[in-house]
């Protein structure tokens, strides 16, 4: 059964749009992006303070990818354990802002660094354009740990929804090359499969936030046409062999399109030996973990997944 605090909100979300705003998928994507950032910064709950943030670019595939880091408080001095996280707004919307009070929060509770990466948005840089900068984000962090005091050996990467489909490819793509990959993922409702429809993308098309409407709006400024969606950076779930992946940490929301795709994901990595916990928070919806001003299981998440974290990294 839906929450009452989910349920409320969307009570809310209809209410604003009967008032006259309009639904983000029938607004130009950059029109778009404006609003729906705005409301994502005030959607998340009071910023704790952390021990340090500074913000900073590097040379990404295509221009500056711009970060932002968090010191937790109270941290010792000397190279952490090291988040580096990819926000959610699939691939279309979202920035380090929209996703600043969680990540101080994951930074806190974990005694890990958090990264935050600020990779290329679509329409404007479409696929393969955010992975290639996720992956490159991670190499570039890996490679150069001292300069952002992060131990190498206790490196992991993390996302929510678009951000998590980054994360597992990373995780792919460092495998696959024979790289240095993470060492933990952390896996927030990743979408892992736009190949084919699941049962959950059709149960909750409609009504339940993240709609297959919404979700058209995504891929349509993501994906060009001609574009194979087997393609393991669009549905990494596709992969023939999950051996070899980082251990994880895979969170899915029970009224959430994503749902089944990324409890297929956890079940892949469980199957081929990988540790792995996986959580479903059956009563809500997708976006919960970073809608903490108004869900509090969306604070509980945030609370749960950094405790894994740390307790992967003994911090």
């Amino acid at each position: 059964m839906l929450d009452k605090e989910a349920r409320s909100l969307l009570d809310l979300m209809e209410q604003a749009v009967q008032a006259g705003r309009p639904r983000l998928n029938t607004l130009p994507h950059a029109q778009g992006r404006t609003a729906v950032d705005k409301m994502s910064e005030d959607s998340e709950a009071e910023p704790p303070e952390v021990g340090a943030v500074d913000d900073g670019a590097f040379a990404g595939p295509a221009g500056p990818i711009r970060y932002r880091r968090y010191r937790p408080l109270g941290a010792p001095s000397g190279a952490l354990a090291t988040l580096v996280y990819y926000h959610g707004g699939g691939f279309v919307i979202g920035n380090v802002d929209t996703h600043d009070s969680t990540c101080r929060r994951l930074a806190n509770k974990s005694r890990c660094q958090v990264i935050s990466i600020d990779y290329r948005l679509s329409p404007e840089h479409p696929f393969p354009g955010p992975t290639d900068d996720g992956v490159a984000a991670f190499r570039h962090i890996r490679d150069r740990a001292a300069v952002f005091d992060a131990d190498p050996a206790r490196l992991a990467v993390g996302g929510d929804s678009a951000g998590g489909a980054i994360a597992a490819v990373v995780c792919q793509t460092c495998r696959d090359a024979g790289d240095i990959g993470p060492a933990f993922q952390m896996l927030i409702y990743p979408a892992t499969d736009s190949s084919r429809t699941s049962a959950s993308r059709k149960d909750f098309a409609e009504g339940y936030f993240l709609t297959k409407d919404l979700i058209d709006w995504f891929w349509n400024a993501y994906v060009p046409a001609g574009i194979d969606q087997a393609d393991l950076r669009l549905s990494p779930l596709l992969a023939k062999d999950f051996r070899g992946l980082p251990p994880a940490f895979v969170l899915t929301a029970g009224y959430d399109p994503l749902r089944d795709e990324g409890r297929a994901y956890a079940d892949r990595l469980i199957d081929a030996g990988v540790k792995t916990t996986y959580v479903n928070y059956p009563g809500t919806i997708h976006g919960f973990f970073s809608l903490t001003r108004f869900l509090q299981q969306g604070l509980k998440a945030n609370d749960e997944a950094a405790a894994v974290l740390a307790a992967h990294f003994g911090t």
